[in-house]
């Protein structure tokens, strides 16, 4: 299996997005006679960005196609890699053929760790800084069907498979210096947490396992009508959510909505955790060999979705929208900030800014202050899962400890925005990652060519 990069996207109709994939701008000279970078000004036609991670001059960004809903999920999604001087012309990864990318954890040697899934495995590949293919190898775990199930384990369909029926996208990487963690939900709905070296000669190499949480079931959900869903709400249940800090501590999220995963967990780890909560998420923290330090739970009290897991500090900030009322403007962001090793109950904050909002990602500025990215200003059936065409993107300023201050004027593009994604750069600069001009729910019901979203990437002084 090879990776292919930007010469081999136009097979597939990605030429035009490609040939906008370049630095605008022009650069100023400095002393010395060196030349400045441009500021970065990416368009993506047809292709938003999911996710960033930035270096002291490059960046890797997730970009993904819109797709219908479908069983099981197969997102569609690639790789930007930036050149190392921020100028060049930027390269494009795309999976092999029967395959989905996941999720990749960019490393402080500017190597590129890939999760791929087909409907039951996992592949593991390692990138150069600049996108050469340095490793390719499958992942195999033989203690998936054995793991702990509570409850009626024929609710599982696939006992064998690293990953659960209905979406393949079910597993993240996070990087922990060169080696990676790895989290993914099996066939058998257990969440698995992996850690594993990395190194030139051995590839990836399995350092310890635990299990986050035991089997249980999982209820699926489907829309009746709609040709998109704009913020992965069908598949949310079975997802899972991870990052690590620079110290090798490691987040896993997962949400209780739709499952029977409270009682799971209560029985097999014998934690007091409240019976009677039904929404909201489970936040379980491990350090670098694997001991889980503890596990808080955060209840929504209402629906729930998370979409955020990011160490800011000395905290695990968790984040998504929760159905504060059941009316079309009845969603609201929430951020719930866990310190490291907590456990119990944890509470959290409601982020009402303008209709239905929603946090995708959560970032520590250098003054102690919080970043939330989003969407904001949308409507939803209250009833049901349809969500409005009409959306802006979110950018708010929050202090130290989550509190709302100011929301940060962007400009919005015609049809759904979202901010998705948001990295520091060193010289202070920020990248911005998204889309612009996306379908609403049924936006693409009578014409299968308008369900399409422009992507951008942007950089940008906060």
């Amino acid at each position: 299996m090879k990776n292919r990069l930007a010469g081999m996207i136009s097979r597939r109709g990605l030429a035009a997005a490609l040939a906008l994939l370049t630095a605008c701008g022009g650069g100023g000279g400095s002393a010395g006679g060196a030349i400045d970078p441009p500021p970065v000004q990416l368009a993506t036609p047809g292709l938003s960005v999911t996710k960033l991670r930035a270096g002291t001059t490059s960046w890797v960004a997730l970009v993904e196609k819109a797709r219908s809903p479908e069983i099981p999920t197969k997102p569609e999604r690639q790789l930007l890699i930036s050149q190392a001087d921020g100028r060049s012309r930027q390269l494009a990864y795309l999976p092999p053929d029967g395959w989905s990318l996941l999720d990749f954890a960019r490393h402080a040697s500017g190597e590129i760790s890939l999760l791929l899934a087909s409907d039951r495995e996992l592949r593991l590949q390692r990138l150069s800084a600049i996108g050469q293919l340095l490793r390719d190898q499958p992942f195999v775990d033989l203690l998936v069907a054995t793991d702990a199930f509570i409850g009626d384990p024929l609710s599982a369909r696939d006992h064998q498979s690293l990953l659960p029926h209905y979406t393949r996208d079910a597993g993240r990487l996070a990087a922990i210096g060169e080696d990676v963690a790895l989290a993914f939900r099996s066939g058998r709905h257990a969440v698995v947490l992996h850690r594993l070296a990395y190194t030139a000669a051995g590839g990836f190499a399995k350092q310890w396992r635990s299990l986050v949480e035991p089997g249980v079931f999982i209820g699926g959900r489907f829309l009746t009508s709609g040709s998109f869903d704009p913020f992965k709400s069908l598949d949310q249940q079975w997802r899972v959510a991870l990052d690590a800090d620079a110290q090798g501590r490691i987040a896993v999220a997962v949400s209780l909505d739709f499952t029977d995963l409270l009682d799971g967990h209560r029985q097999h780890f014998g934690e007091a955790l409240d019976p009677a909560v039904a929404n909201g998420l489970l936040l379980s923290q491990f350090n670098g060999s694997g001991q889980r330090l503890g596990t808080a739970l955060i209840d929504t009290r209402q629906r729930s979705e998370l979409h955020a897991l990011r160490w800011v500090g000395e905290q695990v900030a968790a984040a998504g929208r929760v159905r504060t009322l059941q009316t079309p403007e009845g969603w609201d962001g929430f951020l719930a900030l866990v310190p490291a090793g907590a456990t119990a109950a944890w509470a959290y904050r409601v982020l009402d800014v303008d209709a239905g909002d929603v946090v995708f990602d959560v970032s520590l500025r250098s003054d102690g202050r919080l970043l939330v990215a989003g969407s904001s200003g949308y409507t939803q059936n209250p009833l049901g899962a349809s969500i409005s065409e009409e959306a802006k993107p979110l950018l708010g300023l929050l202090s130290a400890d989550g509190q709302w201050q100011q929301r940060i004027t962007l400009a919005a593009g015609p049809r759904h925005n979202q901010l998705r994604a948001i990295a520091s750069r060193s010289d202070g600069s920020w990248l911005l990652g998204g889309m612009e001009n996306g379908p609403g729910t049924h936006s693409a019901d009578a014409n299968a060519a308008l369900l399409t979203a422009d992507g951008y990437l942007r950089e940008q002084r906060l």
